[in-house]
């Protein structure tokens, strides 16, 4: 897939993923989290490119779309991702500043591992 593409995916998957768990549509949101996960795969395969790409969508608009961005940017520059997880942690109450917080807690905590498969 082309990476134009793989960053469209990543961030339509995102916000959907978000949506879907908000509205308790926990199907949508299984199905959105597996097209997230597979573009990150891809991207993640890229090499650099694909960490550029990632850390680009740091500065997305949309809080979910930073928030995965985050979360799969912490593997290769922890320094960024936690910077953003600290910002969207200071978000009014709501999904986004619970994930971040928890997200920030786990990795913190060692509990975050990337695997190569």
């Amino acid at each position: 897939m082309a990476q134009h593409s793989l960053v469209r995916t990543h961030a339509e998957a995102a916000e959907l993923h978000g949506r879907a768990s908000i509205d308790g549509d926990h199907n949508s949101a299984t199905v959105q989290y597996a097209r997230l996960i597979a573009a990150w795969r891809e991207l993640r395969a890229q090499g650099e490119d694909g960490r550029s790409v990632l850390t680009g969508l740091l500065h997305d608009s949309n809080p979910r779309v930073r928030l995965w961005a985050a979360s799969h940017v912490l593997e290769f520059a922890p320094a960024l991702a936690e910077a953003e997880l600290e910002r969207l942690a200071q978000r009014p109450v709501g999904v986004v500043r619970l994930d971040a917080e928890m997200t920030l807690s786990e990795w913190r905590a060692g509990n975050l591992q990337f695997t190569q498969d």
